[in-house]
């Protein structure tokens, strides 16, 4: 019985609603008398919670010579009041985003730690960057290029951008041409550039739209996550500037 007060608590009903609800499940049709007698309710609350019960289907009544005789409606009552409650939401979600964009905060950031992090972060610039737009990357040199595991999960993200025909234009060292380098050259919507040799860049670095990605592939890889157009604009340049001396 604990349990079912506690649930019928967080559908919304006061205790003295339980109560009440409860109780006349229970005895059937009653009289407000009796209800006050039995369950040691004030008047008032008793007639107050009747009221609520009554307003949301819980309870009806029917007039006798006697005065008004309470019912409790069946349970499955509960199924409809869900499924009202639901559309309700469904209705104003848009409304509270609205509000919500309009609040949004220029800058945000996010950290992403382990292999998993790692993983999620990628999942969400894929997610978050609209089909047909364009992602900018400066790519990891040697010897991350060469990290079979790091290739494989490059070239299986890189499928799901391409489901979405998003344009990548990637920078990276000259050295990963053979082995990086050959994995982008397949992928259809994608431009690669090499930087001369001695170009080191232990991180690699995605922009696009506000957001600007930084992943560090270590024992630990670690990404931090910057969304701010004045951020991304100068991020942006960078890249304009290293994307014009970098080769084909």
């Amino acid at each position: 019985m604990e349990n079912i007060e506690e649930t019928l608590e967080e559908l919304g009903l006061t205790k003295n609603e339980i109560k009440i609800y409860l109780f006349l499940l229970r005895t059937g049709e009653i009289t407000t008398g009796l209800i006050i007698n039995e369950t040691g309710i004030a008047n008032s609350r008793v007639y107050e919670s009747l009221s609520s019960l009554i307003n949301r289907g819980l309870v009806t009544y029917n007039i006798q010579k006697d005065g008004k005789h309470f019912q409790a409606a069946s349970p499955k009552i509960f199924f409809k009041l869900q499924e009202d409650r639901k559309k309700k939401i469904q209705e104003i979600i848009p409304n509270l985003e609205e509000l919500q964009n309009k609040k949004e905060v220029e800058t945000r950031t996010a950290v992403y730690e382990g292999y998993q992090g790692f993983k999620t972060a990628f999942t969400r610039i894929i997610e978050d960057c609209p089909n047909n737009k364009e992602i900018r990357i400066l790519g990891f040199s040697e010897p991350l290029t060469k990290k079979e595991s790091l290739r494989i999960f490059l070239s299986n993200i890189n499928l799901k951008s391409a489901a979405k025909k998003q344009k990548l234009k990637i920078i990276l060292d000259n050295s990963a041409r053979k082995e990086l380098g050959k994995d982008r050259k397949q992928e259809k919507f994608t431009e690669t550039r090499y930087m001369p040799e001695g170009y080191i860049s232990p991180a690699a670095i995605d922009i696009f739209e506000d957001y600007v990605y930084i992943f560090l592939w270590e024992e630990k890889p670690f990404v931090f996550m910057i969304k701010n157009k004045t951020i991304a604009e100068s991020f942006n340049v960078y890249f304009n500037f290293m994307w014009k001396l970098a080769k084909k």
